[in-house]
């Protein structure tokens, strides 16, 4: 998705600095809606599973620390202790994805065609 938006907008760039007719200009500007309504799209769709990794990320925590001070750091709980750590890493992984989507999908705003 990364290299779709930034091809995406090497491309919107070059189109809005040529001399497009109004014909060309009303096509580029659908086009561009299109595009930017797509990308909005997958901007909700990161951020609804950014916050659910997020959440269980923090419940997860929670458990893991509960287990910890009521039992101590035991060997049986291994499991447990890398499932947290496999959902912090995630949700950080899907917290850069989603901050380089909402930039690049907030820059192509100023794209938009009058």
């Amino acid at each position: 998705m990364e290299k779709k938006i930034k091809e995406y907008e090497k491309f919107i760039n070059a189109e809005t600095k040529k001399d497009l007719s109004p014909a060309e200009r009303g096509r580029l500007m659908e086009l561009h809606r299109d595009m930017v309504a797509n990308f909005q799209h997958e901007r909700l769709i990161h951020l609804i599973i950014t916050l659910f990794f997020a959440v269980m990320a923090v419940v997860f925590l929670f458990i893991t620390a509960w287990g910890i001070a009521a039992y101590g750091p035991l060997l049986g709980m291994v499991p447990l202790y890398l499932l947290t750590v496999i959902l912090v890493v995630l949700t950080g992984f899907y917290v850069k994805h989603y901050y380089f989507l909402e930039n690049h999908v907030q820059g192509l705003y100023k794209f938009m065609i009058k």
